[in-house]
Formats: C-alpha cells, sequence, structure tokens
C-alpha cells in the first residue's frame, strides 16, 4: 500500500497520528482505563519496551526510494512512520502501517525512519550502508536487536576501512556528528595512507597490531585460511592488541558524540572490535556473525578487490583471496579462544581488556533503547 492511500484511512488512525505528537512520543488514549495492580509491572513494560521484532531499512528498487520493512510479534493496531534528515529529528509524517508491513519511502524525505507503534517505544532506523565508492565497507554498527528485546541504537557508533575519503564522500561523513575517529592500523600503514579525519573528530591511533609478530608462510589457500584464524586468536592473547581494543571501547562509552574506528580494510581489527561490542551489548551471536560477514559484501566484493585479484595469476590470487576475505572461522576462532582463556566474552572484556564493570553498563546505557 503506498504513502497517499495510508494517509487516506479513516478517522480512527488520524486521531491516532495526532497522538503521537509529531512522532516525538508513544501512543496513548488520553482515556485509557485503570489497569489492576498486578498488571502494573507488565503494563509499564509494554509502554517502555521497544515492541518490533525485526525491522530494516534498505535501498528501494526503484532509484531515490526506500524500503522499510517491520514485523511485531503481537497486534499493535497500527505503526505510524515518520522521516527526517538526522538521526534525532524526524517529524514528516508519512503514513501508517499494519504490525506486519513495508513501505516504500521517497528517499527526499530523509533517511532516517521513526516507527511509532500504539504501544511502546518508537525505533529510529536508517540505511546500515552509507553506498560510499571510496569507503564502501563504512557503515553502521547499531540497527540490532538484541536477546532480550533491546535494539542497538544507530548513528551513534560505525566502523569502517581506512578513511581514502573523496571530498564528495568525506561530505557525507561530515553529516554524522563522528567526534571521535580510532584508527586502529599500524605506523606503516598509516604512513602509507593519512585519515582524512571527519571535520569535528578527534583523531586517536591504537596501533593494535604492534606487537604482534605473525610471519606467515603461505603455499595454499588453506595455510591463508589458518593464519586469519590465527590473527584473530591473537586479539585475545596479545597483550597490547587488549589494551587497545580496550581504550577502544572505554572511549565509545565516554564518546559525547558518534563513534567511528577503523583499519585498512575494515574486516579483521575492525570486524573484532565490532563482534566484542555487539556481544556486550547483548546481540545474539549468529547476529553478530552476519554482521561480520558484511564484510565480504562492501569490501572483498568492491571493484578494487576483484580488479586487484583479477590482476594477479589465478595461483597467487586463490592463496591471497581468503586475506582479503571473512570467513566464519575467523571469527569463530577469535570466539573459541575467548571461551578457552576467558570463559565468557564479560570476563574477556573486563579481565582482557580492562574495562570496569560501569564501562560496560556505561556502553549498554548509551547504545542501547528500549
Amino acid at each position: 500500500m503506498n504513502t497517499s492511500s495510508r494517509l487516506n484511512r479513516g478517522g480512527a488512525l488520524l486521531a491516532a497520528a495526532a497522538l503521537v505528537a509529531g512522532g516525538a512520543g508513544t501512543a496513548v488514549a488520553a482515556s485509557a482505563p485503570a489497569q489492576p495492580a498486578a498488571h502494573s509491572s507488565e503494563l509499564a513494560s509494554a509502554f517502555t519496551s521497544v515492541p518490533f521484532s525485526s525491522a530494516d531499512v534498505v535501498a528501494g528498487t526503484s532509484a531515490g526510494t526506500l524500503s522499510v520493512t517491520w514485523s511485531a510479534p503481537h497486534p499493535l493496531g497500527v505503526v505510524a512512520v515518520f522521516a527526517g534528515t538526522t538521526a534525532k529529528t524526524q517529524t514528516r509524517f508519512l503514513g501508517f502501517g499494519k504490525t506486519t508491513d513495508t513501505l516504500t519511502v521517497t528517499a527526499k524525505y530523509g533517511e532516517w525512519i521513526k516507527l511509532v507503534p500504539a504501544i511502546g517505544q518508537p525505533l529510529v532506523l536508517s540505511v546500515r550502508d552509507l553506498g560510499l565508492a571510496s569507503d564502501p565497507n563504512l557503515r553502521d554498527v547499531g540497527g540490532y536487536r538484541t536477546t532480550d528485546g533491546q535494539w542497538v541504537r544507530m548513528g551513534s557508533v560505525y566502523r569502517s576501512q581506512a578513511l581514502s575519503l573523496s571530498s564528495g564522500d568525506l561530505a557525507v561523513v561530515d553529516t554524522l556528528g563522528i567526534t571521535n575517529d580510532y584508527d586502529l592500523r599500524t605506523t606503516s600503514e598509516i604512513a602509507a595512507g593519512a585519515d582524512v579525519v571527519p571535520a569535528g573528530a578527534t583523531y586517536t591511533n591504537l596501533n593494535v597490531m604492534a606487537d604482534i609478530s605473525l610471519t606467515p608462510t603461505l603455499t595454499s589457500p588453506a595455510s591463508a585460511e589458518q593464519y586469519m584464524q590465527q590473527l584473530e586468536q591473537f586479539f585475545v592473547t596479545d597483550a597490547n592488541a587488549r589494551t587497545q581494543f580496550g581504550t577502544l571501547l572505554n572511549g565509545i562509552a565516554d564518546s559525547k558524540g558518534a563513534t567511528l574506528f577503523h583499519c585498512t580494510a575494515g574486516k579483521d581489527r575492525t570486524g573484532w572490535a565490532t563482534a566484542v561490542l555487539l556481544t556486550l551489548l547483548g546481540v545474539p551471536q549468529d547476529t553478530v556473525m552476519q554482521d561480520y560477514l558484511l564484510s565480504n559484501t562492501y569490501y572483498y566484493d568492491s571493484p578494487a578487490i576483484q580488479a586487484e585479484l583479477a590482476s594477479m595469476p589465478a595461483a597467487e590470487s586463490a592463496i591471497y583471496a581468503p586475506m582479503l576475505q571473512v570467513q566464519a572461522s575467523y571469527l569463530q576462532a577469535g570466539l573459541d579462544q575467548v571461551t578457552a582463556s576467558y570463559g565468557s566474552m564479560y570476563n574477556y572484556a573486563v579481565h582482557g581488556l580492562g574495562l570496569s564493570p560501569q564501562t560496560i553498563a556505561k556502553l549498554r546505557a548509551k547504545l542501547l533503547v528500549g
């Protein structure tokens, strides 16, 4: 159903629109009857939680459109949809949808979408990947649902490959409100291509691999895959790597604006840091893995990487390709090392990365909604 037809629904829906007050709050009927005291906690939970079990914003099939989808496990009446140009402002009313629905939105209304249910807290989402030609693996870390029904806030943390941004792409990144740029690369990597630092951001180098001395003998694709698995394990066992990752997570917790962190490809050091953060926030492991594997879509499958592989002899390309990819076995090796060394990701964060329980609580308070 298109936006105009939804806008022309009956008076009951228009009344519901008035209740959301421009999309800024939760729709609540003023004449709702008093609830029994025995159900007060359930009622409070209904109004303070985010009721959506799934939701996503992606580029539409037609140019200049977005496809917004959502679903909730229980009937909510209607869902009001708003759009805006920033993560904090979505005031343009686009229409209504059902409990489970899809709405096509013209992108000119803004790429930030607010879903306002009849009961419960709103959910604000945007397109995960920014679609930057000079930085295809720059994407939002948020927009995932946790095991306890909360959602990771979008517009707060971004992950990326090296910030070799064109002027046009920098103009896009400058709109994200990034106040901290954490560069996880080595000194030699930085010398080969320094960051194009977003406007208003403080640059910090966290040299994760300074003490990691792996000298791979790559004779086959299998040996390359084994090297990548060992690298993820070293992120857990190497003291310097743990210190740098700990500094990053403390910085995210203390940041006053949005944080961006990156390495060269945005898939290994960056992928591990993201997996740790999402796990601490309560995102299910299969979702954490899906996010990790998206680097194949945005980095490995990019024209630049495919051209690089195509320029090599076939045998060399076959060996080198696993180092430009991400595979589930890579991240799983690191996760298994966490279990072997610390027993849990929480213990790894506290005893390995040096995070205090208060910092982990601060991360959850800052980055979770609902």
